[in-house]
């Protein structure tokens, strides 16, 4: 990566002048917006925040930016370079050196030299979450500051690190909320009330897909940190609720993830020290340390690197309405969570706020202190971070070498070879060393065909490849009360186990011949038979078989579904398989299908059953998912996932259901996972703009019983599931919400369900994992005349824990996941869990897409 020298700076050296004279040729932020960063009721605009890093880019020899790609929208992500004028000079060998410190190839190889000879990356990470609005605006301003300062305290953090500058982690959300905001302004709402997420699919999960990677956002920036620019140090940069803490830094509150090395959370008590330091000594009061935020879970901006042996924090500032100020008198100060019970001084909070104005510029204050915190420590400590970063590898190098498990074989999957193979790809994508079998192996015992993925655990980043392969023990922690105490998010996060693909661990060492693949490549789907076939079947077991089914569709051709096994002249076709006739335009749509699925077609000729006599039409019809102005995260993952599968779907408000006539207009109509009051009510007068208030009303439970009593099918996902069972009177009674947690707990969990042969379950195994995350659990209920229900899904009936964390588990062993309910001509479909969670759980997708069609 070169850099042309700003020149203006050329001139003023060739002509003497000091170095400290060329600040003025920086653009302030605040000549640039027009207002200071952190001016009350002022955002800035994701262009406007562009336009001002390609500036100073161009003003400064200390500055390189650089476009990492187009986000989810089509919105420039950039990331910006900052160090002395030489480093940006020479930035390509400092990466290559800072590759070889994070990313040793063997244990013995040493690299202190290459440690000694480069400088700390520190990442900075800014508005992930986008109504968190202060850090975009101080990243501005610290750009400026060491853009342009020659004081001794910047010239000390340019000399000896090098900082990489996210404005924001979603750039898409800073326009959504910046306009939200200038709409808001002199309203009762003000700040507040947005009719919709603020980032496309995921909203506040932007900040839970670091290990899954679904999101184009997060893929630009993974990509970069594990495969061009690792950092030693990352600071991501939150805010939270307004009546608290003006500010929390680490260190974290109990419990410890098992895999997280010593040095990493030492490292971590080390800078959130520094930086509490460092806000006492600028008269910076409210600071809390030690509460609130654990280090258990994989998958957020801070968590997702510590696996890479990454020293990373967060901070969480008292929030602001956007950019509206607040005032808060003493009295209305709180702690009331884990780690800071009240509001009164304590070793963790040595220095209360008092109360107040709190406004946006305080939060750009307390996070520019922060920044320029780790980056002094990281600068002063260059040698000693650069030396642990390298060790870090190395040794775990040599304890995948020398101590179980060796790895993870992924053995080859006929099923679902494509799931199979993204699970891989996600695991490579995160910096992952992943290889292929050129023939059959061995290990432990057992055998393997050629093409089967091993994912060995003697490399650098073996922390995060166990803490995902692994299934995790959250320990029993309960609160002063005797309740459960809640994680900061989730307890049980296995992939394997999540998007149901088969992998082993290895308890002893392997051997083989490999190859290690660049890129993992989706593998294409086949058509395999006879080469003049009377029909194709497809048996329904992959995951991509609904993207081939959706082509067909589309395209008008006729399919049918088998409601029991069948014949061939080859084998024996399962129930739920795909039948179809195979004409010229059919073999033309799964040419072109086969390119993106995995999908495995099967060409015959003799069939038991002619294709007429199928009664089960597989029909598509609309499909309506519902989208509550209440921004719901449920409802765009339930997107998310029907768009990958390439699922037709209309978006629906609640004035299109007030208005009636469902069941003319769609087939199924699907309510994501939403509480039954928001379901009803929706935002309150006050709340948000008059268009977006109330719910659906009784006018839309009405529309709703309609639609199904005439046929229509209702597919409600967890939360929602109560809104259906009382609105339209279900013989379901849900068992678990009157449940104290000293008595039933399972925070964001993975668990075991049995399932029925059913047309729900077609294509699935007998057994599957599904997230519970503090979901809902039912039994039927005897009422006379009442329609029938039936039990699709159940917990096991031992204990139904695979990871994660589970009290009392007989309260929920036997009972029903997933029930059928017949009403009128249609039906309601109850899932106790979210199928689609996060976009993660690929294992149950199928259960989705089966009660869709």
């Amino acid at each position: 990566m070169r850099h042309r020298p700003c020149p203006a700076r050329v001139l003023a050296l060739v002509v003497g002048l000091p170095l400290a004279a060329l600040a003025a040729e920086v653009p302030t932020p605040t000549a640039h917006l027009g207002f200071r960063p952190g001016a009350d009721f002022r955002l800035a605009a994701w262009p406007s925040v562009v336009d001002y890093f390609r500036k100073v880019d161009s003003a400064s020899d200390r500055v390189v930016v650089r476009e990492l790609g187009k986000t989810t929208e089509g919105r420039p992500y950039i990331v910006a370079f900052v160090s002395d004028e030489p480093t940006i000079r020479d930035l390509d060998r400092h990466r290559t050196l800072q590759m070889a410190v994070a990313q040793p190839r063997d244990s013995a190889v040493d690299g202190s030299k290459e440690a000694a000879g480069s400088k700390p990356v520190v990442l900075i990470t800014c508005s992930i979450h986008s109504t968190e609005t202060a850090s975009t605006l101080m990243a501005m301003e610290l750009l400026h500051d060491l853009a342009s300062g020659d004081d001794p305290s910047t010239r000390e953090i340019l000399e000896n690190a090098i900082l990489i500058l996210v404005p924001s982690a979603n750039p898409d959300g800073v326009d959504k909320v910046a306009s939200w905001y200038e709409r808001t302004r002199g309203r009762p709402w003000e700040g507040e009330g947005m009719p919709g997420l603020y980032h496309k699919y995921a909203g506040h999960d932007t900040n839970r897909d670091w290990f899954m990677l679904n999101l184009q956002e997060t893929r630009l920036l993974t990509r970069f940190l594990y495969h061009e620019w690792p950092p030693t140090l990352a600071y991501d940069v939150h805010q939270m609720g307004s009546k608290g803490a003006r500010l929390f830094v680490p260190p974290f509150f109990d419990p410890i993830n098992p895999n997280l090395d010593a040095r990493i959370n030492q490292g971590i008590f080390l800078i959130g020290a520094h930086m509490a330091a460092d806000l006492a000594g600028a008269g910076k009061p409210g600071v809390l340390t030690n509460a609130m935020y654990d280090n258990w879970w994989n998958g957020g901006m801070r968590t997702t690197p510590q696996r890479h042996n990454v020293v990373a924090v967060l901070t969480e500032a008292a929030s602001v309405k956007m950019a509206s100020p607040i005032f808060l008198e003493k009295s209305q100060l709180a702690g009331q969570t884990r780690g800071f019970s009240n509001h009164e001084p304590a070793v963790n909070f040595v220095e209360p706020w008092p109360g107040g104005w709190w406004r946006l510029r305080d939060i750009v204050d307390y996070e520019l202190i922060c920044a320029r915190s780790i980056l002094s420590l990281a600068a002063r400590y260059r040698g000693q971070f650069q030396a642990n970063y390298h060790r870090l590898g190395r040794e775990a190098i040599q304890k995948g070498r020398t101590e179980a498990p060796y790895g993870w074989v992924v053995p080859l999957d006929r099923r679902d070879p494509g799931t199979a193979a993204k699970m891989v790809a996600i695991l490579q994508d995160s910096g992952i060393r992943v290889l292929r079998a050129r023939s059959d192996f061995a290990a432990d015992g057992a055998s393997y065909p050629a093409g089967s993925w091993l994912l060995p655990a003697d490399q650098p980043y073996r922390a995060h490849l166990k803490d995902l392969m692994e299934r995790q023990q959250y320990p029993n922690r309960f609160g002063p009360n005797g309740q459960a105490e809640a994680p900061y998010d989730v307890a049980g996060w296995t992939l394997p186990l999540q998007m149901g693909v088969k992998a082993v661990e290895l308890g002893s060492p392997y051997a083989g011949e490999f190859d290690e693949p660049d890129r993992i490549e989706p593998p294409r789907g086949v058509i395999e038979g006879d080469e003049r076939p009377n029909f194709f079947a497809i048996e329904c077991r992959a995951n991509d078989d609904f993207k081939v089914i959706n082509a067909l569709l589309a395209a008008g051709i006729t399919l049918k579904r088998l409601g029991r096994p069948e014949t061939t002249d080859k084998e024996r076709l399962p129930a739920g398989s795909i039948v179809f006739e195979a004409t010229d335009e059919a073999r033309r749509i799964l040419d072109k299908a086969l390119a993106t699925a995995s999908t495995r077609v099967l060409a015959r000729t003799a069939f038991t059953t002619s294709l007429a006599a199928i009664k089960s039409d597989y029909r598509g019809g609309a499909i309506a998912l519902y989208q509550p102005w209440v921004p719901s995260m449920d409802e765009g993952w339930t997107r998310f996932v029907l768009e990958q599968f390439d699922f037709p779907y209309t978006t629906v408000h609640d004035a299109e259901i007030r208005s009636g006539n469902l069941a003319a207009r769609f087939r199924t109509l699907v309510l994501p996972s939403v509480f039954p009051r928001l379901l009803r009510e929706g935002y309150r007068p006050g709340e948000s703009e008059p268009a977006y208030v109330g719910g659906l009303g009784l006018e839309g439970i009405a529309a709703v019983r309609k639609f199904v009593e005439e046929g229509g099918t209702l597919v409600c996902l967890e939360d929602s599931c109560q809104f259906a069972i009382e609105s339209l009177r279900l013989p379901v009674r849900e068992v678990l919400n009157d449940l104290k947690s000293s008595e039933f707990y399972a925070p964001g969990s993975i668990l075991r369900c049995d399932l029925v042969p059913d047309r729900l379950t077609f294509g699935l195994p007998g057994e599957v994992s599904v997230y519970f995350d503090r979901s809902l659990a039912f039994e039927p209920v005897a009422v006379k005349d009442a329609p029938a229900s039936r039990v699709v899904a159940s917990f096991a009936k031992g204990n139904p824990l695979e990871s994660g964390w589970l009290l009392g588990p007989e309260k929920i062993q036997g009972k029903a996941a997933v029930v059928d309910v017949a009403v009128g001509k249609g039906r309601v479909i109850l899932f106790g869990f979210t199928p689609q969670h996060r976009g993660q759980t690929h294992g149950t997708f199928r259960l989705l897409f089966n009660a869709l069609r």
